[in-house]
């Protein structure tokens, strides 16, 4: 699979396109950059009132009609964090024209005109969101918000992460805070909306059995945006040396304790040092294969689940172990004990080759799905870099034991949290 073609249409839009005959469908994503600031409670709620319903479309059961009358498209939106910086993305899966019987269907052409219109042409009432749309997603996001607590293995991931970060944009929770959605209504989340269509730099994402020249043609001739002064999204901070190590400890009523310990990496996404670290973290607790499932899970029998996973875009890593709350310091003596074999080189063959095969079985899977391939490149854009995936496989493979052991070095301890019984 080859790289996607970039062309630069202007006005802080980026388009990108992947060719290829592997899909029967056609994949298009906009995705429109804002930094991770005090607005992004209204950032995760404005994607939310826009699939609500646009002009000609003003209900949701009028945009599944439609969506049924394109052969089963599939319209979505959504809300990310890519380090410190939260990317609105608006999404359509269509069938290629070529597949559709009889010819002469231009489904595609039909969704980039959809995109424009949910993106352009939201239904207001007195010049701003509509209010009733505004409170229902409002109730909806609180929900989303208060739920987390509900998964206490995710809630004690975010509440590691707040506390590790929390001088930092990193620690804002993707879906916002419930104190924020108290401050909105439909005037001044439009006005967030405005500023986001003129000044947020926007990429969008097209895989499919097209022309790059096609789709600049399409783009050019249906996305229609008052743009201005496009933002510059701050680079998010990544190195942070001298670090005091921190432990929190909260109580809740709960049966199984929740361990999480967060690192420093010291290590960009864009350094030649990433591979080893990604090898690194698989080697430490990727899968069945690693040093945690094996001495914390499997041997010591400490830990109902045990894994450590990297976040690129910040240089961090976690830790997170399910544990009987009188496990805690005896589990997380193994867990140190296994990231000092690692920086000690006790890495065996077995154990660094099930590691790669891993990464790159998981890498490899992300070329068979759109959606994937998409967020794949667009994390290319937010660390500014331009790597394939074949590229991305080639690095790890010959990624060696030593490489491993260096970089470990690197990873310093910053914070434990354990969230226990009351």
């Amino acid at each position: 699979m080859g790289k996607f073609e970039k062309l630069n249409i202007g006005q802080g839009i980026n388009l990108y396109v992947l060719p290829t005959d592997k899909f029967k469908t056609v994949s298009i994503s906009y995705c429109f950059h804002r930094d991770l600031d005090e607005n992004y409670t209204y950032n995760a709620l404005i994607p939310a009132v826009m699939k609500r319903g646009c002009q000609g479309y003003e209900t949701i059961r009028d945009m599944e009609r439609y969506l049924e009358s394109q052969y089963g498209a599939i319209f979505d939106v959504g809300i990310q964090k890519k380090g410190e910086r939260h990317i609105l993305r608006f999404s359509m899966d269509v069938v290629n024209d070529n597949y559709i019987p009889h010819g002469g269907t231009a489904v595609v052409a039909q969704a980039f005109h959809f995109l424009n219109r949910v993106i352009t042409k939201p239904i207001l009432e007195e010049g701003v969101f509509k209010s009733e749309y505004v409170d229902q997603e409002k109730i909806n996001l609180r929900n989303r918000i208060e739920s987390l607590i509900n998964d206490k293995m995710s809630y004690s991931m975010e509440r590691c992460i707040q506390f590790m970060c929390q001088k930092e944009k990193y620690s804002r929770y993707v879906y916002g805070s419930v104190e924020d959605i108290d401050k909105i209504d439909n005037i001044n989340l439009y006005d967030v909306y405005n500023d986001i269509l003129t000044t947020s730099p926007l990429d969008i994402f097209v895989v499919g059995d097209i022309d790059s020249t096609k789709v600049q043609n399409l783009l050019e001739g249906t996305l229609k945006l008052d743009r201005g002064i496009i933002k510059k999204i701050p680079e998010t901070a990544i190195k942070k040396m001298g670090i005091e190590p921190k432990e929190y400890i909260e109580q809740m009523d709960i049966t199984q304790g929740k361990l999480n310990i967060g690192f420093r990496t010291n290590t960009s996404f864009t350094e030649e040092d990433y591979y080893p670290l990604v090898v690194c973290s698989s080697v430490l607790g990727g899968g069945p294969h690693s040093k945690l499932f094996m001495n914390v899970r499997e041997k010591a029998s400490l830990a109902y689940y045990a894994f450590s996973q990297l976040e690129k875009f910040k240089g961090l890593m976690f830790i997170g172990a399910g544990i009987d709350f009188d496990n805690y310091d005896r589990t997380f003596e193994i867990i140190n004990a296994q990231l000092e074999d690692i920086r000690n080189g006790i890495i065996s063959d077995k154990e660094l080759d099930a590691s790669k095969r891993s990464i790159i079985t998981a890498l490899k899977g992300i070329k068979d799905q759109p959606g994937q391939i998409i967020d794949y490149y667009l994390g290319n854009v937010v660390a500014n870099t331009d790597q394939s995936i074949d590229d991305f496989i080639d690095s790890i493979e010959k990624v060696d034991r030593d490489e491993v052991t260096r970089v470990s070095h690197k990873i310093k301890l910053d914070t434990i949290y354990f969230l226990r019984n009351q």
